[in-house]
């Protein structure tokens, strides 16, 4: 009997390497998810055994090594949509891995060209996370930014090696016609890709979030379409990944779906409804949602809100929970929105002149929430609209001071606000408190309405 070596190393030597770049791919994150899983399982034993958690051990590297990550980098960088020493590490290790995948055991050129549409295919897989980032950045602990930075980065290298495979058709075309549909089909197929990059841009995003989006879906489906009838015409084992891709997207988009609807059991005959006020220039939306589900401070949920308008059905806008109460039988959950442009703009005008209310559909709470437990002394330091994010850590923050359950004894919050039709920024309010009694105070203003005002601890 051969060794296992043998056998392992001659495995090796007949997959190609695009087909092992996917296999080490998977295998990294099938080991990512399977520690936070193991994890989380750790700490809901741990939990139930001795009711107070704590971290057994905490290695002052790891921390130091945290820190030094989240460090962010030079302006320059971030206009390259690298802000942090974290995602300038991890596109490293992405374009190493995608150059060792082109590079390595290729014997000319035109053989690299070919494994570039390979790898085009195969990056194409972590693309299909779902109609919403909120449950695959849950299941891999990170947050919903992180995700779609790398979103954006893994499309950007999809688009490289579209370019660099289409680069074939330069020697094509000197010696036959490229007016067949043999040609023209793949070559939609990466203008497609090509074009989701400008309308998907963060001056667009900025401005025109939805007309990006749509776009974004649409030039998706017209790739994936063309690059499927490209694929299958030159009978490519590589279909199957593209497939795959396709049977991803499905399948968290349909696990979404499923838990937002076993969550609110439509069928009951009281259903959840979104009630929307205009106040201080700013949309108040207050949904119920069972005591069953938990909520953390710095959640954020997506609504689906079809009754509103033709557009709406498409759309699901992320909101982020300012706070919450607990009712006997649910919980009454506040979010605040700034109502700019698109939908959130047509519901301000709605219910400007009235309050409204709705049935909705809840995807999440999703997040996972900072731990400010073990400082002393917090200072949030939050602009415009990020006020209202900050203020679910804030009134946890209060009611654990209050009972002596956390180390904060002091927190300060400046508020930086936009004033004027200009865009201008003045710093309009600084909050301190040192004690829990006028923290209790703070929040207790806050929970009753106070918004325009500067109130000092």
């Amino acid at each position: 009997m051969p060794p296992i070596g043998s056998d392992l190393h001659r495995w090796i030597a007949e997959t190609s390497l695009p087909d092992l770049y996917a296999i080490c791919a998977a295998l990294i994150l099938a080991a990512w998810l399977i520690y936070w899983i193991g994890r989380d399982v750790w700490r809901w034993a741990w939990r139930r055994r001795h009711v107070v958690f704590f971290h057994p051990f905490q290695s002052r590297i790891r921390h130091s090594w945290r820190r030094f990550a989240h460090v962010h980098l030079p302006k320059g960088m971030a206009w390259l949509d690298i802000p942090k020493y974290r995602q300038a590490l991890v596109l490293a290790v992405m374009l190493a891995a995608n150059v060792f995948g082109l590079r390595f055991r290729t014997q000319s050129w035109t053989e690299a060209q070919k494994r570039a549409g390979s790898l085009a295919v195969i990056n194409l897989i972590p693309l299909c996370s779902g109609v919403s980032f909120g449950l695959p950045a849950d299941l891999l602990h990170v947050d919903r930014q992180t995700l779609a930075w790398f979103h954006r980065w893994v499309g950007r290298i999809c688009v490289l090696h579209s370019i660099l495979h289409g680069s074939l058709l330069v020697s094509i075309a000197r010696k036959t016609t490229l007016a067949s549909p043999r040609y023209v089909v793949p070559i939609a197929a990466g203008c497609a890709l090509i074009l989701v990059i400008p309308v998907t841009c963060a001056a667009v995003r900025r401005r025109h979030m939805q007309f990006a989006m749509k776009c974004h879906y649409l030039l998706a489906m017209t790739s994936i379409g063309a690059l499927f009838y490209h694929l299958v015409e030159r009978q490519s084992s590589y279909r199957w990944y593209l497939i795959g891709a396709v049977g991803l997207w499905l399948f968290i988009s349909a696990v979404v779906c499923l838990m937002a609807v076993w969550d609110q059991k439509p069928w009951r005959p009281s259903r959840n409804e979104v009630i929307m006020n205009s106040v201080s220039n700013f949309l108040w939306l207050d949904i119920t949602m069972p005591l069953n589900r938990t909520i953390h401070p710095g959640q954020y949920v997506q609504l689906w809100m079809p009754r509103t308008s033709f557009r709406a059905f498409f759309q699901l806008p992320v909101f982020y929970i300012a706070f919450w109460e607990d009712g006997p039988t649910q919980r009454t959950v506040r979010m605040v929105a700034e109502p700019r442009l698109g939908l959130l703009r047509k519901l301000y005008h709605d219910a400007l002149h009235s309050p409204s209310k709705q049935p909705v559909t809840v995807l999440g709470p999703y997040g996972h929430p900072l731990n400010f437990h073990r400082f002393g002394t917090i200072l949030f330091v939050v602009e415009d609209i990020g006020f209202f994010r900050a203020l679910s850590y804030i009134d946890k923050l209060v009611q654990a001071s209050g009972k002596r359950e956390v180390m904060v004894r002091k927190l300060e919050v400046i508020w930086k606000r936009r004033v004027g039709s200009d865009g201008g920024f003045l710093f309009l309010t600084y909050l301190r408190a040192r004690e829990p009694l006028l923290l209790t105070e703070y929040s207790q203003g806050i929970h009753h309405g106070w918004m325009n005002g500067c109130r000092n601890f």
